[in-house]
């Protein structure tokens, strides 16, 4: 039996060899691939958020029965990129087999869904889910088979697997395959967008775009979208102020929620007017494979971000501030009507998509400016809110009783006119 001090000894070193690992691990933390956090899957009860549907791309949901039979396709999709790059199949294949270690690296630690793989099985799926990706980037229209089953045939699953954060490749993997092909990422991301928000602002240009080296294509999109975006506000300073306020009270207060011209997505800023005041939002288009984005690009912020107070949750501001302002489907109805939101959804799926969200993401740095600006803003205008919200709470009785005096006042010049003839 173990005595005290050599109990001690033993919990000790286990602690050094503990802490080691798990520094060694969030070193790297902003180019693993992670899976799904555990505090956002509820979002996903179905695992729309998380399993693909269609194709699979890396280790963790390789062999599900759902993505079998895309795997034929995988083969000719590879036999066509190495024969369109002009290399052989053997030279392609080489490369992908010496980065398979590396790339192994890139997934999470001591996860049963990658160690099933040896380095030669590792190997061959990121050398065939590779070309398979590509090709699909690459969009060609012939031959007329892969056009057919990676993508008139698959409607939105395809796009809605390839930003999945479990069903990512490593970056450096399509890096390699690259060296060997042109592939036109930009201008897919560029596409994707147009989908994605209901705005035609170039995010970022293509010399910004390709100066980033993303962990993965998911990481990428998300680059696209805010990588232009100002840094956080660094001198403001945290205090005790609400932090959820109304779209009604908002408006009482004379804060019009205006869409946003900025270029860069998620903005959400506060604009002072000399008599009121503009929450500037980015617009949004919604549809199944960009809530699918949505939650994914959040689900990616929660496992890289790590700096405070400006903590990279930029995602889930926007998407938390969003929620805030739908309280119930007219709140979602306004949104529609001041063109902040468009969508094939109806306005009850709008609202039970962003509250059954909103309530599981950290509220994050920028979440917090946002709101403690508004606060400033009834602190620093107590009169003219209060000459506001007299106004806006009793506008109708106001018109109403100026359409009455308007009505006396075109009687009382007739009579005039009548007593003077």
């Amino acid at each position: 039996m173990d005595t005290p001090s050599e109990t001690l000894v033993s919990i000790e070193e286990q602690s050094q060899k503990s802490m080691e690992k798990l520094e060694a691990n969030f070193s790297s933390i902003g180019t693993k691939i992670h899976r799904f956090p555990r505090g956002l899957r509820c979002v996903s009860r179905d695992g729309r958020y998380i399993e693909p549907s269609f194709a699979s791309f890396g280790p963790y949901h390789h062999g599900s029965p759902q993505v079998q039979e895309v795997e034929e396709v995988k083969h000719v999709a590879a036999h066509y990129l190495c024969l369109k790059s002009g290399h052989s199949f053997e030279e392609v294949y080489s490369k992908i087999a010496s980065i398979s270690g590396e790339a192994r690296s890139c997934y999470a630690d001591g996860d049963a869904a990658v160690a099933r793989f040896n380095d030669v099985e590792l190997a061959n799926m990121m050398f065939l889910d590779g070309c398979f990706l590509l090709w699909y980037l690459l969009d060609e229209k012939e031959p007329a088979l892969l056009l057919n089953r990676m993508i008139l045939s698959t409607g939105p699953c395809m796009l809605r697997d390839i930003f999945l954060l479990e069903n990512q490749l490593p970056w450096l993997v399509l890096e390699a395959l690259m060296t060997f092909i042109s592939v036109p990422i930009y201008k897919f991301i560029l596409n994707r967008s147009s989908n994605f928000d209901a705005s035609s602002n170039l995010r970022l240009s293509k010399e910004e775009f390709h100066r980033y080296k993303p962990p993965h294509l998911l990481g990428l999109f998300r680059y696209y979208h805010i990588g232009a975006m100002p840094p956080e506000d660094h001198s403001y300073k945290s205090r005790c102020f609400e932090l959820s306020t109304s779209a009604i009270e908002l408006a009482e207060i004379g804060i019009k929620v205006t869409a946003s011209n900025k270029r860069w997505f998620a903005d959400m800023s506060i604009q002072k007017g000399s008599l009121t005041g503009k929450l500037l939002l980015t617009p949004l288009f919604l549809d199944d494979p960009t809530a699918c984005w949505l939650v994914n690009m959040a689900a990616f912020e929660a496992c890289t971000s790590v700096a405070y107070p400006c903590d990279g949750y930029t995602i889930c501001s926007y998407l938390s501030l969003l929620a805030m302002l739908m309280c119930n489907v007219e709140d979602v109805q306004k949104l529609r009507a001041k063109h902040l939101l468009r969508s094939f959804f109806s306005d009850q799926e709008m609202l039970d998509f962003f509250k059954g969200l909103a309530c599981h993401l950290k509220l994050g740095h920028r979440y917090k400016v946002t709101l403690g600006k508004i606060d400033d803003y009834k602190r620093e205008r107590r009169v003219r809110i209060a000459v506001h919200k007299f106004l806006y709470r009793n506008f109708k009785t106001i018109a109403a009783l100026l359409s009455i005096v308007g009505v006396l006042v075109g009687i009382f010049k007739t009579l005039l006119s009548l007593k003077q003839h």
